[in-house]
Parts: structure tokens; C-alpha cells; sequence
């Protein structure tokens, strides 16, 4: 029971760290909505991430060094309050996203995919330093239990994403749901950031 308590958990943590429309998740929405390859770069978008969260994951538990492992972990919480506080003030901007209306083909859809992944050094921050960091707080079949969760978290929201922008392209562009969207990935941070705190005091 804890097992599955332990990964629910990873899966909402990951949940709270990704959402949010940064350049890889504005890519996958664009490719769904135009459903220009879009089950490819969502597929691409999982497997690179899924490299980085278990390099962090794993890495970092085998490290070892326990001043390392505090430091990810103070440069984890800095990282998302900067990123909360960016979110909260961004609410009295105007809530809309532009949509690229270029086609592009297979092989370069997934080049790009894998770019804007591994070359964006925000997800390096997100899979190896925020995700990684929580992950050393769990040992054994825990740890292994928090790294599904979080794999099937970051599967949940990219095939979603890509689901939900394809079935409702019409409607993605209004202020009204990207209001909400905003507010949503407020509260997930904020949960998110408050867990990692409260492992200083585990």
C-alpha cells in the first residue's frame, strides 16, 4: 500500500513541476493541434524526459554525499518559489498563446522535439535538480516506487496534453482557459514546493 501511496505521489509531484506551458509543452500542443505528427513528439517528449528523471533519479541516490543532496535539494525550492512567484504575477497579463501554423515533417518534428528538451536547460532544473532531489528522500522499493509515479506522471500529462489539444483545438485559444490553466498550475506548484519543504523537516 505504501508502494502505490509512494508513486500516486511522484505522479502528482511530476504533475506540478511540468504543467505549465514552457517551450516543450507549447511544442506538443502545437503539433496536436495541427495533428502534424503529434503522437510521435509526444512520444519523443516522454523518452527524453524519461532520461533525464531516471539519470536524476538514480544518480543522485547513488551519490551519496549528503551536502550534495541538501544542495539540490535548497536549489530545487529557490527554483520553484522563482517559478510560482513568476506564475502568480504573470495572472494580470493577458492569457493567450500563439500557435505556429507551420507543418513540419516526421523526422524534423522529432529533432525539434528533442531539442527543445535537451537543450533547454529549465527541464534540466525540473527532471535532474527538482525531481531527482525529491526522489533521494525515498530509499528501496520507495525509491523505485517514487521514480514510476514519476514517469507515469510525465506520460500522463504529455499524452493528455496532446489528447485534450487535438480533440479541442477550437477552443484552446481563449483568455477564460488559459486563466484557468494558470490557476491550476499555481496550485500544483505551490503543492509541490510545500512538499519539498516539508522534507527538511522529515
Amino acid at each position: 500500500m505504501e508502494f502505490l501511496s509512494v508513486a500516486l505521489g511522484g505522479a502528482i509531484f511530476v504533475l506540478g513541476v511540468i504543467a505549465g506551458i514552457g517551450p516543450q509543452n507549447l511544442n506538443t500542443m502545437t503539433h496536436a493541434i495541427r495533428r502534424n505528427h503529434e503522437y510521435a513528439v509526444a512520444t519523443t517528449c516522454f523518452l527524453a524526459d524519461a532520461v533525464l528523471i531516471l539519470l536524476g533519479g538514480i544518480g543522485l541516490a547513488l551519490s551519496g554525499a549528503k551536502w550534495f543532496l541538501l544542495l539540490i535539494n535548497v536549489v530545487g525550492v529557490l527554483f520553484l518559489s522563482y517559478y510560482l512567484w513568476l506564475k502568480i504575477r504573470s495572472l494580470n497579463k493577458p492569457h493567450e498563446v500563439k500557435f505556429s501554423n507551420t507543418i513540419l515533417d516526421k523526422k524534423t518534428a522529432i529533432f525539434r522535439a528533442l531539442a527543445l528538451t535537451w537543450l533547454n536547460p529549465l527541464v534540466f532544473v525540473d527532471t535532474i535538480i527538482v525531481i531527482g532531489g525529491a526522489s533521494t528522500h525515498y530509499s528501496g522499493a520507495l525509491h523505485v516506487a517514487f521514480m514510476i509515479g514519476a514517469l507515469l506522471g510525465d506520460f500522463v500529462w504529455l499524452f493528455g496534453l496532446t489528447l485534450i489539444s487535438r480533440t479541442y483545438a477550437e477552443k484552446l485559444n481563449r483568455p477564460g482557459v488559459w486563466l484557468i490553466i494558470d490557476i491550476s498550475t499555481i496550485i500544483l506548484v505551490a503543492y509541490v514546493l510545500i512538499k519539498m519543504i516539508s522534507f527538511f523537516f522529515a
